[in-house]
């Protein structure tokens, strides 16, 4: 009896039929969380590439309108208009407006425009439409839910601990005189 099992065993042991089909189940997951990885990267890719052009965009309309009664909301609707691709758009995205000091230049930091979780900006951001000839700084900040942790990796985003990724984008820009 013991050896009957000793011999099943061993036959099982030196069997080679299914030998492909355990490669497949063993690759066949790290290939997909690949494929799928890639595929994310490549949408968040495209997300960013279509929230430059929209700002780019909206850079040109606001060089030109020497109007000072154009909104936060103006712009968010102008820009989220043009970016077709990212979703909730008007709800996620945030506009600083803000006048570029020409004596020294001082940038504000590019890692505090996003939006919370809890809905704060910290710091606030500005919105400050400018006058003739002033220098403007126009920044607009997007976070964008990913799938999976590993899409992402080679684009030089800022990621935060909820799973989403900070699409920002900005411009510079002189007011135009009347």
């Amino acid at each position: 009896m013991a050896s009957s099992i000793t011999n099943r065993l061993l036959r099982f042991a030196r069997a080679t039929r299914a030998t492909a089909s355990m490669e497949f189940v063993i690759v066949f997951p790290i290939i997909m969380i690949m494929f799928i990885a890639v595929f994310e990267s490549s949408m968040i890719l495209i997300r960013q590439v279509m929230l430059e052009r929209a700002l780019d965009n909206t850079v040109r309309v606001l060089r030109l309108t020497n109007d000072a009664t154009v909104t936060d909301e103006q712009i968010r609707d102008n820009i989220c208009e043009n970016t077709v691709v990212i979703n909730n758009c008007n709800d996620i995205l945030v506009v600083d407006l803000r006048i570029v000091d020409q004596v020294n230049y001082a940038l504000p930091t590019a890692d505090s425009l996003c939006v919370d979780r809890d809905g704060v900006v910290n710091p606030a951001n500005q919105f400050v439409p400018g006058a003739e000839n002033e220098l403007m700084l126009i920044r607009v900040c997007a976070e964008v839910q990913r799938i999976i942790p590993l899409s992402g990796w080679g684009l030089n985003l800022t990621r935060d601990n909820n799973g989403s990724v900070h699409m920002t984008s900005a411009s510079v820009f002189v007011n135009e005189p009347d």
